[in-house]
């Protein structure tokens, strides 16, 4: 702090130098200004004495009475004739031709000391020569002008106030430093706090959010890691055990059911890796999130009837409705895509009877909602199941399939587009799992309903 102090003192020095010379030598026209009319007027009363006060006697008797009374004014003074100064060469010839005109002169003295007032007394020959000492210059201490007094005290209030300031700037800048230092070693839950007046205050914040984010990161990062290692060990495991069963294998049979199995555990482990990878992407980069306004058909319809499809092949005949009550929505239709797959292949994983997949626009928000009417998920355990990998007991449990990060990838793409995922009740008895993100509708609204994609088939 010392250096940048020393710094900021003598800038503020060499301006206030600067303001001071500038503000003397304005000061000093303006007095000496004042000061010449004053003097001027002085020298005329003062000459307008002595010629009183010789009036009254003949030229002769002059310098006598002329020596008697500069005694009597206490000052040097005399009185000599325009011819002797001409003589001595005292004066030059244009101020003698002036003060036979009967004007005055001003002769400054050496060393700026004062002054010699010139002037002929009563139109005579005669002139008197009056010395005026300079005023005494006061000091301070005896050594100091008043002007460089000031001077100093300013620029030494100008030091305290610096030195204040860059004390709290300096403390917070410390807090900074220590703040930044436990960041670099791994402390992600660090808080910076600051006065709200503090001048890094916003940097702060700016750090605090930068590591908050930086902590979820890391957190996600390891949750994810550690729940990757356990996911992949179940199909591992299965495959592994498969592989130690086909060589006792006795029958043909026997054989493609267990390459059946590990084809099944591959699939498995093929689609985890998928998944992953698309989290992955989700969770750090959004630059292929631009959304645009597409017609709801280029790409709902598609979206569900994959999953639909999908169902079947694992004997799952649910119908699914799909309700849309405007034309498009700004979105990026890969991605959104994908996020209504998930939620329709989660629907169809635990719906008895039917399944409604809807989109609208109210109050600026656009919303997809998919509902079932399955068992519903309870208040305690919706947001948890956001979080990768994350599962809860009874009906929605590792048996009925899935990665564990299908609802999870719906976060983030609901995120990339300005929104959120929440679940609630839904109004078919089960859960609603919603899509919600800001948007103007770029069509007028209208009421389009598809019916089943898929008949009702018994289980």
């Amino acid at each position: 702090m010392g250096k940048l102090f020393v710094k900021l003192w003598v800038f503020i020095l060499l301006t206030s130098a600067t303001s001071f010379f500038i503000q003397q030598q304005i000061f000093e026209w303006t007095s000496k200004e004042a000061d010449t009319s004053y003097r001027n007027d002085r020298i005329r009363r003062t000459f307008m004495f002595v010629e009183e006060a010789l009036r009254p006697y003949p030229q002769q008797e002059w310098p006598s009475r002329f020596d008697a009374l500069a005694q009597r004014m206490g000052s040097a003074a005399r009185l000599i004739t325009i011819d002797t100064l001409q003589t001595s060469g005292e004066l030059d010839g244009g101020t003698i031709e002036k003060l036979r005109a009967h004007e005055f002169h001003l002769q400054p003295l050496a060393k700026d000391v004062g002054l010699v007032m010139y002037r002929a007394v009563l139109e005579s020959q005669y002139v008197a020569a009056l010395q005026v000492p300079a005023p005494p210059q006061p000091k301070i201490f005896g050594i100091i002008t008043p002007f460089a007094m000031t001077w100093i005290v300013e620029s030494s209030l100008y030091a305290l106030a610096i030195l204040l300031w860059l004390s709290l700037f300096w403390r917070d800048l410390r807090r900074l430093a220590g703040a930044a230092e436990r960041i670099g070693e791994g402390a992600f839950s660090t808080n910076l706090e600051l006065p709200k007046g503090s001048a890094l205050a916003p940097l702060a914040d700016s750090i605090n959010r930068m590591t908050a984010r930086i902590g979820s990161l890391m957190r996600s990062h390891r949750d994810l890691n550690n729940a990757v290692s356990h996911e992949l060990k179940t199909p591992l495991s299965r495959l592994r055990f498969a592989l130690s069963l086909i060589a006792d294998a006795t029958t043909p049979a026997e054989r493609d059911q267990l390459l059946k199995k590990m084809h099944g555990n591959i699939d498995e482990l093929d689609a985890l890796v998928q998944e992953m990878l698309l989290y992955s992407k989700l969770d750090q980069d959004s630059s292929e999130i631009a959304p645009q306004h597409l017609p709801l058909e280029s790409w709902l319809p598609d979206a569900v009837e994959d999953e639909i499809e999908a169902a079947e092949a694992r004997d799952v005949h649910v119908p699914v409705t799909t309700t849309m009550n405007i034309l498009d929505a700004p979105c990026e239709p890969r991605y959104m895509a994908r996020a209504v797959r998930n939620l329709v292949r989660n629907a169809l994983r635990f719906a008895r009877e039917r399944v409604v997949v809807c989109v609208s626009h109210e109050a600026g928000h656009f919303a997809i909602h998919v509902d079932d009417d399955g068992p519903g998920i309870a208040v305690v355990d919706r947001a948890r199941l956001f979080v990768p990998f994350a599962r809860i007991d009874e009906s929605r449990s590792r048996d009925s399939g899935g990665s564990g990060l299908g609802l999870a990838i719906v976060q983030r793409i609901a995120q990339w587009h300005g929104g959120h995922a929440s679940i609630t009740d839904s109004p078919l008895g089960g859960a609603r799992i919603s899509i919600v993100w800001s948007g103007v509708p770029h069509a007028e609204s209208v009421q389009r309903v598809i019916e089943p994609l898929q008949p009702l088939k018994p289980q």
